[in-house]
């Protein structure tokens, strides 16, 4: 992405999310806990639950910075709005069969220049919490930038345009919970460092979901 394109993405992310939240406020009745975890600067890890194409830029939106999340690219050619748009905001596209090399390079480069990455540790869209086993991803890339991973719970938009909705649109009350950033040297003790920073990434987004998904 150009650095001038970047720049503008960036601001107007910083720029339309007060108003957004405001307007997600009356709208989808958001309700956003623990915004004071989100660091206001550097570069950091968000790590969320994905059930709904809106997951994105509901995570965005509560985050209050640009996120660049590392996207399939089979996710692109439907559209070219669609993907004019999320490539636009920064979207990192990596290959799910193949060595995503190219993106992961980008991932740590935007890091290491103080910005964010996002990524969906389940891989894909779920009907429900539980039914993918997460991926090491998001710890692997805070384990190699020495970057923080913020864990962001999503709860309600299972109810627009996910796969338990068979892509309908609706009008869900969105809760969103911003846990204390997890820090990579807290589990470099760990036989598993990278195993035990995603569970706990997964216990903590669990916690938030079990009322709604019991085991």
């Amino acid at each position: 992405m150009p650095d001038r394109t970047h720049r503008l993405a960036a601001w107007l992310t910083k720029t339309a999310s007060p108003v957004l939240r405001r307007g997600g406020r009356t709208f989808f009745d958001l309700e956003i806990s623990g915004a004071d975890h989100i660091p206001s600067e550097g570069g950091f890890v968000v790590a969320a639950n994905h059930l709904s194409h809106i997951d994105p830029v509901v995570v965005t939106m509560s985050i209050g910075r640009e996120v660049r999340y590392i996207a399939l690219d089979e996710l692109f050619g439907s559209g070219a709005v669609f993907d004019a748009v999320t490539l636009f905001f920064g979207a990192i596209p990596t290959n799910r069969d193949g060595a995503p090399l190219g993106a992961l390079k980008e991932a740590i480069r935007h890091i290491h220049d103080g910005g964010v990455v996002g990524l969906f540790p389940e891989g894909r869209r779920v009907a429900y919490w539980g039914e993918s086993a997460p991926k090491r991803g998001a710890a692997w890339l805070a384990w190699m930038t020495g970057a923080p991973l913020l864990p962001v719970t999503v709860h309600g938009t299972h109810r627009t345009l996910s796969p338990a909705t068979q892509e309908e649109v609706g009008r869900p009350s969105l809760r969103v919970w911003v846990d204390s950033p997890l820090e990579w040297d807290e589990y470099a003790v760990f036989e598993d460092p990278l195993g035990a920073m995603i569970e706990q990434w997964h216990d903590r987004v669990g916690n938030h979901l079990a009322p709604w998904w019991p085991k």
